[in-house]
């Protein structure tokens, strides 16, 4: 019997966290939260008025292929600026309001939809930290979020708790959505430059369009870069199976977390993969352990850490039940697998066909891809950008005038003060998911916002989508003469006005 139950606190032990990592996780996705949202009200009528790049006429009649559906976006209920401007604002107050952990439960519920809201809205521009965001907060909602570090816990009618650690079946869901997240980031990875010779990062930095100085340094020496891809599939397969050892939890947790800081702050150097890393350093705060936190209490008072608890730690985590149905969640963590499984089978990009899970994951916002630069790499530095041709031939760049991507210098020159720096992920949006009506409208848009600016000797008669593709050549190999393709992906003339 004695080791039954020694079984059943070893298992129970995995699925638990601590109150003080919870609160701390909260703020760290509500600092990104707000954070995204101030960088995307910089560009709020280009990305989400009727005037902008994506009109909501082309929502209604194109439906995106990843994303969540508009018609669950009160984005869509008008396309004027006010408006907009209105839920941005809207969403912010929910995320101070996160923050601070004033009514935490409600400003989850209001972030987590708005958030849902701005995703159908402008489905172009997501990225991994987006989707990793709204998971996040969808499985916050079972959890007392507010139990720590909050203006919630000095309420007199805040909750008591017999211990620091707790277990629901919503720490079970937060913690089995990081473990889906890598887990599904390594198995497509099966093509010989991941599993063969190792040279997939080699590539992927020679890409251009998402590399960074420091990444083009690291290009330098391949057999590092050999090293990393290696440690970056250990990685990815290991750390589901090291966050459910059932022994030894706690240290092996901690130091799980130290080595996933530094993996995902060598990604941020290395490559603009906008806030990606940064919501992943938010999420693993959750999974540190009560022992991290008995090391902090001894150079802060236990009372501020929420140390002082009316029962004892050593009777093992506190059950707590889970708001809802019971079976609610088991039932959607099962969903959430096989959404991936299917997703793994059928990638997104690939198929306009969308299943009823599909779907059921759009309405929740559980919908989840994390398969990047699988199941192989382009082995091409790759160039995408927006151009104009005026009436003598003369080809303009319209987001840098001045930059050529013509030019034999394969890499392109990204400041994050130029607007193109956010705007980019929508050209890469346009390339990766080519769906006319939207490249259609946004290349109208451009022209029109080109002619309304510029002379009349400087006008364009038409726009276009163009993507470059130079060969990259094999690690410590020099190529004579790269294939060099240059595709038009979209070419807009507009039509005479009567």
């Amino acid at each position: 019997m004695q080791t039954i139950a020694a079984r059943k606190n070893h298992l129970s032990e995995l699925f638990a966290l601590d109150l003080r990592s919870l609160g701390l996780f909260r703020i760290g996705i509500a600092l990104i939260l707000l954070y995204e949202l101030l960088l995307r009200s910089f560009e709020l009528s280009f990305f989400y008025t009727d005037q902008g790049a994506t009109p909501r006429e082309v929502l209604w009649h194109s439906p995106f292929p990843m994303g969540i559906v508009w018609w669950i976006s009160p984005h869509m209920l008008s396309g004027s600026f006010a408006w907009q401007a209105f839920l941005f604002i809207l969403s912010g107050l929910a995320g101070v309001a996160l923050l601070l952990g004033y009514q935490t439960r409600w400003a989850i519920a209001i972030s987590w939809f708005l958030l849902m809201g701005s995703h159908a809205r402008q489905p172009m521009i997501l990225q991994g930290n987006d989707v990793l965001l709204r998971c996040a907060l969808f499985w916050s909602f079972f959890v007392p979020l507010g139990a720590r570090f909050s203006l919630d816990s000095l309420s007199k009618n805040a909750t008591t708790y017999h211990s620091n650690r707790i277990l629901s079946w919503g720490t079970t869901a937060i913690i089995l959505q990081l473990c889906i997240l890598y887990f599904n980031a390594a198995i497509p990875k099966v093509s010989y430059e991941w599993r063969g010779d190792f040279n997939a990062l080699y590539y992927v930095l020679n890409m251009d369009y998402f590399t960074n100085p420091f990444g083009y340094w690291v290009l330098q020496y391949p057999a590092i870069l050999v090293l990393l891809t290696k440690a970056t599939l250990l990685l990815e397969i290991s750390i589901p199976f090291i966050l459910l050892m059932p022994f030894g939890n706690a240290y092996l947790r901690l130091i799980a977390f130290a080595i996933m800081v530094g993996f995902h702050l060598g990604i941020y150097m290395c490559m603009d993969v906008g806030l990606f890393s940064f919501m992943c350093i938010a999420y693993w705060l959750v999974f540190l352990p009560s022992l991290f936190w008995d090391i902090v209490a001894t150079f802060i008072p236990l009372k501020f850490l929420g140390s002082i608890v009316t029962g004892t730690e050593a009777n093992g985590p506190e059950v707590l039940s889970t708001p809802g149905p019971r079976w609610l969640i088991p039932c959607l963590l099962i969903f959430v697998m096989v959404m991936n499984y299917q997703r793994y089978l059928n990638p997104p990009m690939v198929s306009d066909e969308a299943s009823v899970i599909d779907n059921v994951g759009r309405i929740i916002g559980l919908d989840q891809y994390w398969a990047m630069f699988s199941p192989g790499v382009l082995k091409d530095g790759l160039k995408i950008w927006a151009e104009g041709t005026k009436a003598d031939g003369t080809k303009v760049n319209l987001f840098n005038p001045g930059q050529d991507n013509r030019s034999s210098d394969r890499r392109m020159v990204w400041t994050k003060e130029d607007s193109y720096a956010r705007k980019r992920f929508l050209i890469w949006g346009l390339y990766e998911f080519p769906r006319d009506p939207f490249s259609r409208a946004f290349l109208k848009m451009m022209l029109e916002e080109w002619n309304q600016t510029h002379k009349a000797e400087e006008q364009i008669v038409s726009a276009q989508i163009v993507s470059l593709k130079t060969q990259t050549s094999p690690p410590y190999e020099t190529l004579e003469s790269p294939t060099i393709n240059e595709k038009i992906l979209m070419h807009y003339i507009p039509q005479p006005k009567d």
